[in-house]
């Protein structure tokens, strides 16, 4: 099956998983959200868990898997990319009709919970490893003098990584994340730890 193909089945079934629980996501849902048949979406994927395993592999661990950012020279430079990496998630996801993207990506997550085989294992490396990320970049950047060298590397990592998820969880209960919200937290914390110029 040609990458095109599996898009037009994985994408629709990823605005599914994200609207209603894996439960919720019928044969029909899928014909009517894809405009395939029963046969070609299960061509590939044999099953419903086959195509949300997929989903998950897609749409959470490989977007979010990404080393090249160490080569960002500064921590300034990697807020920018990190920052636009979301925006573009966001917008994305917007496009696929979703209002409350990060409403949709909780729940997706905990339905991998429950109907993803060894999920938590493989969201806990995944995470440990985007923190691993942060405190790389940190370390450049306390090294090179762009922050203060009292920061501790790990507690700020942690505290980059706990503002951006702390406000997803938060206002997807409401609206909604605002990018922009996020950008002015993230930048107040930056020049709260960056070296005097």
């Amino acid at each position: 099956m040609k990458n095109y193909d599996i898009e037009r089945i994985l994408k629709p079934a990823f605005k599914l998983f994200l609207m209603y629980n894996y439960e919720g996501v019928s044969t029909s849902k899928l014909e009517a959200e894809s405009g395939l048949t029963r046969g070609a979406i299960f061509f590939k994927y044999k099953t419903k868990e086959d195509l949300f395993k997929a989903v998950i592999d897609k749409y959470v661990f490989t977007f979010q898997s990404s080393s090249s950012d160490l080569e960002i020279a500064t921590l300034k430079d990697f807020i920018d990319l990190y920052l636009t990496k979301v925006e573009n998630r966001m917008k994305e996801m917007h496009s696929l009709g979703i209002e409350n993207v990060h409403r949709g990506y909780f729940n997706l997550l905990y339905q991998a919970l429950k109907f993803y085989p060894d999920f938590d294992r493989k969201i806990t490396e995944l995470f440990n490893r985007g923190l691993h990320q942060w405190e790389c970049i940190l370390q450049k950047a306390k090294e090179s003098g762009e922050i203060k060298s009292s920061c501790d590397i790990h507690e700020t990592a942690q505290r980059f990584r706990y503002i951006y998820s702390g406000m997803s969880f938060e206002n997807s209960l409401n609206q909604g994340l605002s990018i922009e919200k996020l950008r002015v937290v993230f930048y107040s914390y930056y020049r709260e730890i960056a070296n005097e110029k």
